[in-house]
């Protein structure tokens, strides 16, 4: 007696598969032909990546105390955003979110800000402000609050909306105001959720602030640039490690920081 075959997979799965496959295969054929990629340049140079890489195994330590210098810069430009971003977005959010605006049409009004601002590359706001009000710190301290803003508009009006209408409801139904209702109603369900957003927001912040040497702003960015544009292979491989250290020791701190907010959640 044979045995039944029993398929793991759901029927016509493998079919749609192999077309996902086939489209994704003609996209990639089609953005290479628009953009008239040399690949056989590429790979006939490829040969001379060791080389290039050789350049880099140098170390300036020389630049050590300026580098770390211009990361604080950097890092206080970030955390300045975040928390100017944060007081903002966190008023917005609740204006925005469904279950608690008071009024629909400026709810979808905000929202359809935050998707252009969100649209809207962060380098592309911060070119913006600095032609408005010209180079410098403050510069890029607005330029980062437009992505920061909508980032966190965005995810606190969503954690907002998840929690429902039963509490706003009952609250509502003994004669609550919207700023009662937001403070004790809602507020204490979902803080723990805005605070996890906004750790996860300061590192895009700290990347982006330090892509502000591009244009100009102070910071570990523009010592970088310049480094870059003298082709100073010791401080690029030294500027490098230090914005890596300082990456690497910024994504345990979120990490922990998420940990122990899910930890308090979950009593």
């Amino acid at each position: 007696m044979r045995e039944k075959r029993i398929s793991l997979s759901p029927p016509g799965s493998k079919m749609r598969l192999a077309a996902v496959a086939a489209m994704v295969a003609a996209l990639f054929a089609f953005s290479a032909n628009l953009l008239q990629l040399d690949l056989g340049k590429f790979i006939a140079r490829i040969g001379n990546s060791g080389q290039v890489l050789s350049h880099f195994i140098a170390f300036d330590l020389s630049v050590i105390p300026e580098a770390l210098l211009e990361m604080f810069t950097s890092l206080a430009l970030a955390i300045s955003a975040l928390f100017a971003g944060f007081l903002l977005s966190i008023v917005l959010a609740f204006l925005a979110a469904s279950n608690t605006a008071p009024n629909k049409y400026l709810a979808s009004f905000i929202k359809g800000a935050v998707a252009v601002v969100r649209a809207v590359p962060a380098l592309v706001w911060i070119l913006m402000i600095v032609a408005s009000i010209g180079f410098g710190n403050t510069a890029g301290m607005i330029g980062l609050m437009f992505p920061t803003c909508g980032y966190l508009i965005k995810s606190f009006a969503a954690a907002i909306e998840d929690r429902g209408m039963e509490n706003i409801e009952a609250m509502r139904a003994v004669g609550a105001g919207w700023f009662s209702v937001v403070i004790k109603g809602v507020m204490p369900g979902v803080i723990g959720q805005l605070l996890s957003w906004t750790s996860i927001r300061l590192e895009h912040n700290i990347a982006e602030s330090i892509s502000l040497g591009m244009v100009g702003i102070s910071g570990i960015g523009a010592l970088l640039m310049r480094a870059i544009g003298k082709y100073d292979y010791g401080r690029i491989t030294t500027l490098i490690l230090v914005i890596f250290a300082v990456m690497l020791a910024t994504e345990f701190a979120v990490n922990a920081m998420k940990h122990k907010l899910n930890q308090q959640e979950a009593r």
